[in-house]
């Protein structure tokens, strides 16, 4: 269904466009979670398409302003041509997403919830469920700017490659490369404010713990500036340079994406909750009892081989590769079951690696060959997501996250239930709003800082 802007409610937050007889008791809280957690959420505005709540997309149009025709006018001309207007758009298409999460009768959460359902529920909803919402919508919304970047073309590469494969551990962020954003966006009429949630006149980068790390080591004291130093307004702001306000996001970081180091197969089904040691005998870094040691769990990944894997190592574990970044067979940011671990043990002999937490999936589908997921160490890639205003990447919303508490359905009904979906969509809006560095940066778990 194709709509104007007429038809649209913008607003912050999924929730807002709901009227005030329809909104859920719940959804002050919802906003709250969301407002205190989600990375992204002062870049994107969320449009409610109010007239298609069963639509599988919406259109949504751009007004383009008359040309400025400056030609002087005859003394005696009475009628001229009206300018002429028109209009762009875009189609966001809408996909549906979700979660839940289950407890046991004699879990202390749900005594919370016999004794006052309301209260047990938001116990739940600042919990793990209402946490799993917003990452999976800050995961989305990190995506839709890597995509829009890469598709549009507003994306540069650290050393002048033109893909993943052309990083290299030389090709760290070069803070300079802020004044070429800053130059293109001001060129194209962006390099603005950013609304209520930034600052007049500066721009927002989004990038990693490592590429930040970069920039302090290397920029003259001069030329950064803490947040400690000055009034910062976003969420994770952790300082300026050249006036671009840096913002610390986590999400940036695309593990082992690059130049593949190491890569093997798992060559037994995984269940959600296998990988990590056995909590009876083994702790992680000699504290934490990590996971389960029942019958059904696994404590450690099965693989091929163990080649070229380091204790401490950061590897990724999916389902899927992909070659579209120019990496064959890399790994995808984009894949939902991807899962990042660090490894805690090697055992060559029987060939089987323990993580630092369990794999939280069932990843048990033989993929062929008795292949049932893939192991990688790469090269780290860093995203630094530059945003110039506010409507590069917009969040269509079909139907706002809801929360669902359905009835025990077990023999003894003791196994409690509760649930979210949403039917939403991410799409690149003006892409000429943003744009998207990537490069190697240094990276540190435990032991030297590196670049991998």
């Amino acid at each position: 269904m194709a709509t104007g802007d007429f038809d649209l409610y913008y607003s912050d937050t999924p929730w807002e466009a709901i009227d005030k007889n329809q909104r859920a008791w719940y959804d002050p809280d919802l906003v709250s979670i969301f407002r205190n957690r989600a990375v992204f959420a002062s870049a994107i505005p969320f449009v409610k398409n109010l007239g298609a709540v069963n639509a599988t997309s919406m259109v949504v149009s751009q007004f383009m302003d008359p040309h400025p025709n400056f030609t002087a006018l005859s003394m005696r001309q009475i009628w001229m041509p009206a300018s002429h207007v028109d209009s762009k758009a875009v189609t966001i298409d809408f996909s549906r997403y979700g979660g839940k999460v289950a407890y046991h009768e004699y879990d202390d959460i749900i005594n919370y919830w016999k004794v006052n359902k309301r209260a047990g529920l938001r116990r739940i909803l600042k919990g793990a469920l209402g946490v799993h919402n917003v990452e999976v919508m800050d995961a989305l919304a990190r995506n839709a700017f890597l995509s829009g970047a890469y598709d549009s073309g507003y994306k540069m590469f650290s050393g002048g490659g033109s893909d993943f494969s052309s990083l290299t551990t030389a090709n760290k962020f070069d803070p300079s490369i802020a004044l070429d954003i800053w130059l293109g966006m001001a060129n194209r009429g962006v390099a603005s404010a950013l609304g209520a949630s930034g600052a007049a006149s500066s721009i927002l980068c989004y990038t990693t713990p490592g590429v930040i790390y970069d920039i302090q080591k290397n920029a003259s004291a001069d030329d950064w500036l803490s947040a400690s130093e000055y009034q910062s307004i976003n969420r994770y702001e952790v300082g300026m340079y050249k006036n671009v306000r840096f913002v610390q996001a986590p999400q940036a970081m695309l593990y082992n994406c690059g130049t593949i180091i190491a890569q093997t197969t798992v060559t037994s089904a995984i269940t959600a909750g296998d990988g990590a040691p056995d909590p009876a005998s083994v702790k992680v870094d000699n504290t934490y009892a990590v996971g389960q040691s029942s019958s059904g769990i696994t404590n450690y990944l099965q693989l091929a081989s163990v080649s070229d894997l380091v204790v401490n190592d950061t590897i990724s574990v999916h389902t899927t590769r992909t070659s579209d970044f120019g990496v064959s067979n890399g790994v995808d940011y984009r894949e939902g079951t991807l899962h990042n671990r660090r490894i805690i043990s090697i055992d060559a002999g029987n060939v089987r690696i323990t993580l630092d937490r369990p794999i939280m999936v069932d990843m048990n589908t033989d993929l062929g060959g008795t292949v049932y997921a893939y192991v990688t160490k790469g090269r780290h890639i860093h995203s630094s997501i530059f945003v110039g205003g506010p409507q590069g990447i917009v969040a269509g919303v079909a139907r706002a996250p809801r929360y669902h508490a359905p009835p025990p359905v077990d023999d003894f009904e003791q196994v409690h239930r509760f649930s979210w979906d949403a039917y939403m969509g991410f799409n690149a809006y003006a892409p000429e709003m943003f744009e998207v560095v990537f490069s190697a940066g240094t990276f540190r778990v435990k032991g030297a800082a590196g670049v991998q």
